[in-house]
């Protein structure tokens, strides 16, 4: 059974953006299987195998989405957030300016799926390993 209190620890053990795979790897041993981050509630949602489901704020900050859509906007700004340059406020602020309503964290594919508020597929990038 998922643990908001576990997740949270996870969650708030990542200094910058670039410690995402670190935070997949604790997420992982949690018996987290999905989670999505909506952007504009800032909440988050974690599903395990048994598809329990957990919602959770923790570090979430509720921003806007824009209605222009920029898959490019959205690129610039995983590179930085993989590069360590932003924190994940900042990140969650410019994935609102591209357009994206939530992501999709598949931790068996190891892959997050960045989704506009229509419901289109914008990115689909790796989840880089520790």
């Amino acid at each position: 059974m998922l643990n908001e209190q576990a997740i949270l620890q996870v969650v708030t053990s990542e200094e910058n953006a670039g410690d995402f795979p670190k935070v997949i790897q604790g997420f992982k041993e949690l018996g987290v299987t999905k989670y999505q981050f909506l952007v504009q509630r800032g909440v988050y949602v974690f599903w395990d195998e048994e598809e329990n489901m957990v919602e959770a704020t923790l570090n979430g900050v509720p921003m806007p989405v824009s209605t222009e859509i920029s898959a490019e906007k959205l690129r610039v700004a995983i590179k930085e957030a993989q590069a360590g340059r932003i924190d994940f406020e900042q990140f969650v602020t410019l994935a609102g300016l591209a357009g994206i309503g939530l992501w999709e964290a598949d931790l068996a594919a190891m892959k997050v799926t960045y989704i506009d508020n229509a419901g289109n597929d914008l990115v689909i990038e790796p989840i880089p390993s520790i």
